[in-house]
């Protein structure tokens, strides 16, 4: 007979994906994975074909069983195949699990959280944290309940966000402590050593589910700090953006210069202009000028078009250059 825990995971999100998989291939002494629930395949692009769930192609790479139901709440032939495992594990599944799904499992339905709660209770810790200018952030592993982010916490592990780091950089990192925090931590509730924590609800801070809305750029109304911790916020999806000659721009790749250039008359404020590197004449560098710093523009993708390296791009679009956001 195994002695393995045997766990169902709901799972969605392409970018903890990785964490599965680093389950799957270095704990398969500890652990049995033998379900793994997704949302549907969704239609992307104009053509509507429907797209797998990146951890849907896990699971069929790796021969687990996947189940994608439509709606959980009363289905419950969906219940009835969740009641033999150890442990329920929701990571990123971006659906309400009803009391149903959280009182399956043998023992108890487990969520993976990317910040140290009650900071940062909901959809997106990691965004708001960056966004916050945070020079640390958390791994929270928690007992599930109804309420959303609310019950007891049984590990966190404390990561550091250095200051260029992106969204996809926290991620790595989590990729790298999350497996084994999750294994000890499962090991743990089973052989009673771990003592859970109860939340302070009075502490608790929200963050929302991303909308469009949220990586705008106001060039108007944003400071260049604002500006700067969404691009590192919403990288590698799904990039902040503005407008130029209303159509929508992304700007996939910038960086920020200590440079002031804004009581220089030759310069107006959230203008693009071309300028020499001073260390390398011969490369040309295109700037938009903020108050008290300049952001370095590489990589855009105008809308319905492909991503392009900045000078590919003006190359195809004079006019970008002096364009005044």
């Amino acid at each position: 007979m195994s002695n393995k825990i045997k766990i169902a995971f709901f799972w969605t999100w392409e970018f903890s994906a990785n964490i599965l998989e680093t389950l799957i291939n270095n704990f398969n002494e500890d652990i049995e994975i033998n379900l793994i629930v997704s949302q549907p395949d969704k239609p992307v692009w104009r053509k509507k074909i429907l797209e797998k769930t990146k951890t849907k192609i896990i699971a069929e790479e790796n021969n687990i069983k996947i189940l994608q139901p439509i709606k959980l709440k009363n289905n419950i032939e969906f219940f009835k195949q969740l009641e033999w495992f150890d442990f329920i594990v929701v990571v990123a599944y971006w659906k309400i699990v009803p009391l149903e799904v959280l009182e399956s499992p043998r023992n108890w339905c487990i969520n993976i959280h990317w910040s140290l709660l009650p900071l940062y209770r909901w959809a997106s810790p990691i965004q708001e944290s960056i966004k916050s200018w945070d020079k640390e952030t958390w791994l929270t592993i928690m007992y599930m309940s109804e309420g959303m982010d609310e019950w007891d916490i049984l590990e966190s592990k404390k990561v550091i966000i250095d200051k260029l780091d992106k969204t996809i950089d926290i991620f790595n990192k989590f990729q790298d402590i999350g497996p084994k925090l999750l294994v000890d931590t499962l090991k743990g509730i089973l052989d009673w050593n771990i003592k859970w924590k109860k939340q302070d609800d009075s502490k608790a801070t929200y963050c929302s589910k991303i909308n469009k809305t949220d990586w705008e750029i106001n060039f108007l109304k944003e400071a260049w700090v604002e500006i700067y911790n969404k691009f590192k916020a919403y990288s590698p999806w799904p990039w902040i953006y503005s407008f130029y000659n209303n159509k929508k721009i992304n700007f996939e790749n910038i960086e920020l210069e200590n440079i002031d250039l804004s009581d220089d008359s030759e310069f107006n404020i959230w203008e693009v202009v071309e300028l020499y590197d001073e260390h390398n004449p011969k490369n040309k560098r295109i700037w938009i000028i903020s108050s008290g710093n300049i952001i370095i523009l590489k990589q855009i993708k105008l809308e319905w078009k492909k991503s392009m390296d900045i000078m590919s791009f003006i190359n195809w679009n004079k006019d970008f250059l002096d364009y005044k956001f």
